[in-house]
């Protein structure tokens, strides 16, 4: 019997070329080439579960036309020289194998080209310095580089790299591949009066500032030929003020449309932090968030269109795809999260997907300069190691303890099953989920919700002998005879040492908004990290007045909770920071103003703390020295209160080591 999802599964047929499902693998970046962007093992290995897991299209991301002038991000697949075209088929090879079509995001940053990389002048339609290079500057403590105008020539000589380019992934076995139109990259420059301030045949109208984009496509045509599918992403909505808005980027690809094969429907741009999220929604965001650019241009374009962002999983896919709103859906982190995904939803056992939670780990590690990793699939990136996405059975079954039901116990269970270890878990608490049930408890966060309730009913079902309720004492361990333990206690919230913290009406915020405690109606919340702020945004849309303190210059909760910043504004939240809280009282705080040592108090019958984390170190210093300390492994928060990601690594990394 075939798939429930019929609209998802159904092939297609473009140029002669078949996909097999509507399912593509939106553009990435794992950082895994060598130093100067070929293809390596690694790098075609980390796509491979992707493939094999049912996606049709599998796009590598921001692969450089102009590596050598033009690099913007670290280990970038280069496409520029013919040198790259053995480790460009390898890929293709592979995807082939899984009957997936490799398709390259053909790419260059124009007047964004980080000058770190190549110590060459960027260059762009007009001489325009980024936001982010404004801040690559200040952080570098340089000043910002102002990119060069392109001469004609060096125009014309710029659209023969792209057609080379996108012959080049002709000549490796593609069928297809994508040319990059959006988020503020050099096509995109050229395009939007945002960059483009030229007064050319380049610039000017819409015709002289597409020209850029109808020159390069009409090339690729003539190069590659009329069996070569052309998709081009867009950017529908720059979202900038200045920059170039839907109803203009409708005429635009009313120029394009019969030059392309599908259109790949994004929003926002690279070149602006503000507007990353439009692009790269973020955990607070809506899903499908950009779908309705795409069912707007599916209703006035020939050309085929692809919706992309937010798309979480298949059930959003066969929607969009049933009712008409676009003809392919583009996923990036979903498919991260669980490669499977597909076929898990073919054999119709959508239950089974590991969800993503959107919790931003794989963008920290990608601002970090690290390998492309996910927070919620530990195995992702480690396909050198676990060979086809398998850990391997241990030489010898143990019994292996393993102390909490938090993300980091619950992934060592999984891990160590998997492994065919026995598993005896100790949750002190009646039900599974630890710190990331508070976690998941904001009403907006229904990706990490999903999560949450995946991992506790996965364990619940995995066989591992479970006991809840059941507080975990040296004795209690010393009982079962493990031959490891792992010790996953997690950490509690930090309540600051000052005069009347322990007062009936201080919590933590957490338990305020799980409703495990009582709230009045004016709230005091002592903290403006990304936990004050989701606080501050449950109560106040619960209808409290609320006031948040912060004790350093800004709010500490980064791009992804400034998302709330509109809502909060718009409920009446009060923010103070540089404040230091110096006491609690029964109706009032007092505060000191950091700077000028000024007094203040403000009113409240609630406190909220949302300070931070710290171990419990009680309990891991009760435990560690149960077993020979070899055999004892401290994961998660229990270790240092970190990330959702951090703690399921830790807890797969030490299931591995047992």
């Amino acid at each position: 019997m075939g798939s429930d999802y019929k609209h998802v599964f159904s092939p297609i047929t473009i140029r002669g070329v078949e996909f097999k499902n509507r399912i593509e693998m939106a553009p990435t970046s794992p950082k895994l080439t060598d130093d100067k962007g070929y293809m390596t093992t690694e790098h075609i290995d980390y796509f491979r579960p992707i493939a094999r897991g049912g996606a049709a299209i599998i796009t590598l991301g921001n692969c450089s036309i102009d590596i050598l002038n033009a690099q913007d991000e670290p280990r970038q697949v280069g496409v520029d020289s013919d040198d790259y075209l053995i480790g460009l088929s390898r890929f293709n090879d592979m995807c082939e194998r899984y009957g997936a079509l490799g398709s390259l995001e053909i790419n260059h940053s124009g007047i964004d080209a980080i000058w770190e990389y190549n110590h060459v002048v960027p260059r762009g339609p007009s001489p325009v310095i980024t936001p982010r290079e404004i801040m690559r500057a200040a952080a570098a403590g340089r000043k910002p580089i102002r990119p060069v105008e392109m001469t004609i020539d060096e125009i014309h000589e710029m659209e023969q790299k792209y057609i080379e380019a996108a012959y080049r992934c002709k000549r490796a076995g593609f069928k297809m591949c994508m040319v990059h139109g959006g988020h503020g990259n050099l096509i995109a420059q050229f395009s939007s009066p945002l960059y483009n301030h030229r007064r050319d045949e380049y610039g000017g109208s819409l015709e002289n500032r597409a020209r850029f984009a109808m020159n390069i496509l009409d090339g690729i045509r003539k190069k590659c030929g009329e069996d070569f599918v052309i998709e081009f992403r867009v950017s529908a909505d720059e979202m900038h003020p200045d920059g170039m808005h839907f109803e203009e980027t409708k005429e635009y690809l009313k120029l394009l449309e019969d030059k392309i094969d599908i259109v790949n429907v994004s929003c926002g741009l690279h070149t602006d932090v503000r507007y990353f999220r439009y692009w790269f929604p973020n955990m607070y965001m809506p899903r499908m968030v950009n779908v309705h650019y795409a069912a707007e241009l599916k209703k006035i374009l020939k050309c085929k269109v692809t919706a992309v962002a937010g798309i979480t999983h298949l059930d959003n896919a066969e929607k969009i795809i049933a009712e008409g709103m676009a003809d392919f859906c583009a996923m990036a982190r979903p498919l991260v999260a669980d490669p499977e995904m597909p076929r898990k939803y073919a054999m119709n056992k959508p239950e089974e997907r590991v969800p993503c939670s959107r919790c931003g780990f794989c963008n920290r590690r990608v601002g970090a300069i690290k390998t492309l990793m996910c927070g919620v699939n530990p195995k992702l990136g480690r396909e050198h190691e676990l060979e086809d996405g398998m850990v391997r059975r241990a030489r010898v079954q143990k019994t292996v303890a393993v102390v909490g039901g938090g993300p980091a116990g619950m992934q060592a269970a999984l891990t160590l099953l998997e492994r065919g270890h026995k598993v005896v878990l100790f949750e002190k608490e009646q039900s599974l989920g630890g710190n990331l049930t508070a976690a998941a408890a904001m009403e907006l966060k229904q990706d990490m919700k999903d999560y949450h309730a995946y991992l506790c009913r996965t364990v619940m079902k995995s066989g591992a002998d479970i006991r809840l309720g059941v507080k975990a004492t040296p004795e209690v361990i010393r009982e079962i005879r493990p031959d490891a333990l792992v010790i996953a206690v997690g950490a509690e919230a930090f309540m600051p040492d000052v005069p009347g913290i322990d007062l009936p009406h201080v919590h933590w915020a957490a338990d305020a908004d799980m409703d495990k405690v009582p709230v009045g109606s004016e709230i005091a919340i002592i903290g403006g990290g990304s936990l004050g702020m989701e606080s501050a945004y449950t109560q106040s849309q619960r209808g409290k007045k609320v006031r948040v303190f912060e004790i350093r210059p800004a709010l500490g909760a980064g791009l992804e909770a400034s998302e709330l910043m509109p809502a909060l504004q718009k409920n009446g939240v009060e923010i103070y920071t540089n404040r230091r809280l110096l006491s609690i009282h029964p109706d009032k705080i007092v505060c000191s103003v950091i700077g000028t040592g000024e007094i203040e108090e403000y009113p409240c019958d609630t406190v909220l703390i949302s300070a931070g984390l710290v171990p419990r170190k009680q309990d891991v210093e009760a435990l560690r020295h149960v077993l020979p300390e070899t055999e004892v492994y401290i994961v998660g928060d229990a270790k240092a209160p970190r990330t959702l990601g951090d703690a399921v690594h830790d807890g797969f990394n030490a299931a591995l080591n047992i």
